[in-house]
């Protein structure tokens, strides 16, 4: 223990060293340039002092524990010797008894009848800052350091004595012979099978190779333009022109100048709430070798991320959600209609898609969206030949119907033309009249706005303290406003995007 807080102390001081060389940077350089500090150059002095001040803090506690540490080490020593000059396992034993000199431990600090009690210092340290009571709770758990090695040696020690014992009580009974078997050697062979030597071979924990549940990402999300969530509010307006001015042709001199009258109308979007919470008992968190806080924070996390990019997805903008893309009024609707659908076939309502974007936003789409399992299915799809429609972008054919540029089953997959195919699972693929159906989304991804707060995180203690458990809590707030431009949307719907089978 004594050396881990060494080695941590160590490190503490490598990390200040550096943080102090960055501060010194970050003061010379005004200096060389005879000027004051600019407001960047502050924030980056204030962050690296409040760091320095963090890991000197730190520091001091490590310092002052690794003296107590020391100190009850010297004490050892001495106790040690004392034990081998004056011990009773040498010559003489009996000659010290009668002098009187007996070699004992210290007492602990909590030892019952010393007047001391671990829960009320527990109580003054955390609730009065009583800082008698601190030093006594870090004595002790100095102390246990030290004592519960002791503890279980003498427990080991006491473990061999009865067996021991258990072996002189069974050659007294004749059931050990001529040393040649044991109690235990008389029914069977140790092996591997647990009672018959198997609980000698434990089984190995890689705790920290833990395996995640598996989710998809926020691939359509991260597309769209992302900005922070401003405070104090809750909804986003965006003012739209509704009707636009005009221009036109003056028929003669002194003629008359077309002229409209421009009119106006707003978007909004609602600031929705994502959270999650995981109670686990404290026993867990204090038993466990793995950092667990970490672990459910990681999964509540991956699992907020998996649910904002549903939202923005498909969310239907009501009862707390937000409005999704694929349910916004007025977007650009492509159907494709197929019993059997084939890429060849799907390719025209793909361009029609691209082109009804391009025709009414007056600007080019930007990204193409299908779920993996439609764009490996499309990888599939082979010509008269039994050559695939698709293939890796260094060996591009003359011709090919799209071009595969990644291999991520999410993000960017392949290109249509020159437009990015992204896969993102989260897209639904239960729509339609047989809820069967995937959905196919282009889209102008800048004209889609995203706003986040910043991750808020919680731990909660008192609300279930009866039942000695820990509240973990996850929120953010959200807003996403994908009816700024519906003519930016184009969705295919229709039997031809039924979710194909086996993909």
């Amino acid at each position: 223990m004594l050396e881990f807080l060494r080695q941590q102390l160590a490190e503490l001081l490598t990390k200040r060293a550096a943080l102090k060389t960055e501060l010194d940077a970050v003061l010379a350089k005004p200096t060389e340039e005879k000027r004051n500090l600019t407001d960047e150059e502050t924030k980056t002095f204030g962050e690296k002092r409040d760091a320095i001040k963090a890991l000197d803090t730190d520091a001091e506690g490590l310092q002052a524990r690794i003296a107590e540490l020391e100190e009850i080490e010297q004490r050892s020593e001495k106790a040690n010797e004392l034990q081998a000059k004056y011990g009773q396992d040498k010559p003489g034993t009996e000659a010290r008894r009668a002098s009187g000199v007996k070699v004992t431990r210290e007492p602990l600090t909590y030892e019952r009848g010393n007047g001391h009690s671990y829960f009320l210092d527990l109580a003054k340290a955390q609730l009065r800052n009583d800082a008698g009571a601190a030093e006594r709770l870090q004595r002790h758990a100095a102390e246990l350091d030290v004592e519960m090695p002791a503890r279980e040696a003498r427990r080991r020690e006491r473990a061999e004595n009865e067996m021991r014992g258990l072996d002189a009580e069974l050659r007294a009974r004749g059931e050990i012979r001529n040393g040649q078997a044991s109690a235990f050697e008389k029914r069977v062979n140790p092996n591997r099978t647990d009672g018959q030597g198997g609980y000698f071979v434990p089984p190995l924990w890689l705790i920290d190779e833990y395996v995640d549940l598996p989710r998809f990402g926020r691939a359509f999300a991260n597309t769209v333009r992302n900005m922070q969530l401003p405070a104090g509010t809750d909804s986003i307006n965006v003012p739209k022109i509704a009707t636009g001015t005009a221009t036109g042709v003056q028929t003669a001199d002194a003629g008359n100048v077309t002229s409209q009258d421009m009119t106006d109308t707003f978007v909004s979007a609602n600031v929705r709430t994502i959270a999650g919470q995981q109670d686990v008992a404290i026993q867990l968190l204090d038993q466990s070798p793995a950092s667990f806080d970490e672990i459910v924070f990681a999964d509540l996390i991956a699992d907020y991320n998996m649910r904002l990019d549903t939202q923005c997805l498909n969310g239907s903008g009501s009862s707390g959600q937000l409005l999704g893309v694929l349910n916004v009024s007025g977007i650009n609707a492509v159907t494709y209609t197929d019993a059997s659908p084939t890429l060849p076939l799907m390719y025209p309502p793909l361009m029609k898609s691209l082109s009804q974007v391009a025709k009414n936003r007056k600007m080019m789409p930007s990204a193409v969206f299908m779920t993996p399992s439609r764009w490996f299915w499309a990888a599939s799809q082979l010509d008269s030949q039994n050559r695939p429609l698709i293939l890796p972008e260094t060996n591009a054919p003359f011709n090919p119907l799209a071009l595969q540029t990644g291999g991520d089953v999410e993000g960017p997959v392949g290109r249509l033309l020159n437009f990015p195919i992204i896969a993102d699972g989260n897209i639904p693929t239960n729509l339609g009249a047989g809820t069967n159906e995937e959905r196919i989304i282009t889209t102008r991804t800048s004209d889609l706005y995203l706003w986040e707060g910043s991750m808020r995180t919680r731990v909660l203690q008192e609300v279930l303290s009866g039942t000695l458990q820990v509240r973990f809590q996850v929120y953010n707030y959200a807003a996403f406003m994908p009816n700024r431009r519906p003519e930016a949307i184009s969705v295919i719907s229709g039997t031809g995007v039924i979710a194909p089978t086996g993909f």
